[in-house]
């Protein structure tokens, strides 16, 4: 059992550590999207392709380890990084 420990590799335990893994940008990505910018929005705001958000979008997700888009929005609420209530 402790071996196969140790050969499994391990997820970051809570949110705020795989928060961390994100690159800078991939942060800036996962800010935009939480705040509810389209994907050809954040694109043309960060002057980069679609598929290069798209790309940024689907790393930020496999890091976080979330299955769904709108989990980041509540990852993002949870992390404190935008405000739960519409404006």
């Amino acid at each position: 059992m402790l071996v196969e420990t140790y050969r499994t590799p391990r997820k970051a335990t809570s949110a705020e550590e795989r928060y961390k893994q994100l690159s800078n940008r991939e942060r800036e990505v996962f800010q935009l999207i939480a705040e509810g910018h389209s994907t050809r929005q954040i694109a043309d705001m960060l002057c980069v392709s679609i598929s290069t958000i798209k790309s940024h979008r689907s790393k930020i997700m496999e890091k976080l380890d979330l299955d769904r888009p709108v989990k980041l929005v509540h990852l993002a609420i949870q992390l404190g990084l935008v405000d739960p209530e519409l404006k």
